[in-house]
């Protein structure tokens, strides 16, 4: 059995995140081990991590929007949230902002590569950007909400 339509689409959202490198034309470059599709797994060594690879990419699955069509049809709106971590220079009064906004555009960058997620959805769009100043030091968290529009055959997640 094939896996199931939605966790090949996150797998197509990852790959992409992780393709962003400078030498590509991005503003950063992101290691494959610092994007992660679970936010439990080893994300919170990555972010206290002195050392760690920065960027970090956490990709966040929130509450989906289920419109059931006609024969079957279902149409889902997939949220995401893209947590993107980097570090910021604290001497550099225009680094933090400098800082979260390539950030978001490598991330809007990557996930506009295919925005079909490579053929399974319909749409993939930015909703919202916000930098969380919360975490404070040279750290800086942009969070990128995405939508992930998806139609498939209620009862056949797979296919």
């Amino acid at each position: 059995m094939s896996e199931p339509i939605d966790y090949l689409i996150a797998q197509h959202l990852q790959t992409a995140l992780r393709g962003m490198a400078v030498a590509s034309g991005y503003h950063y470059t992101v290691t494959s081990v610092a994007v992660k599709l679970d936010p439990d797994q080893n994300v919170n060594e990555l972010i206290k991590s002195n050392n760690g690879p920065r960027p970090i990419v956490i990709l966040q699955v929130k509450p989906e929007a289920w419109d059931y069509q006609k024969s079957s049809r279902v149409r889902l709106i997939w949220p995401i949230a893209i947590h993107w971590v980097g570090e910021s220079d604290p001497t550099d009064d225009n680094s933090r902002m400098r800082t979260y906004l390539r950030g978001c555009a490598d991330v809007e960058r990557a996930i506009t590569i295919d925005i079909s997620r490579g053929g399974r959805a319909v749409d993939t769009r930015i909703v919202t950007r916000t930098m969380d100043g919360s975490i404070g030091g040279a750290a800086v968290w942009a969070i990128i909400d995405i939508e992930i529009h998806l139609y498939r055959t209620f009862g056949a997640p797979d296919a």
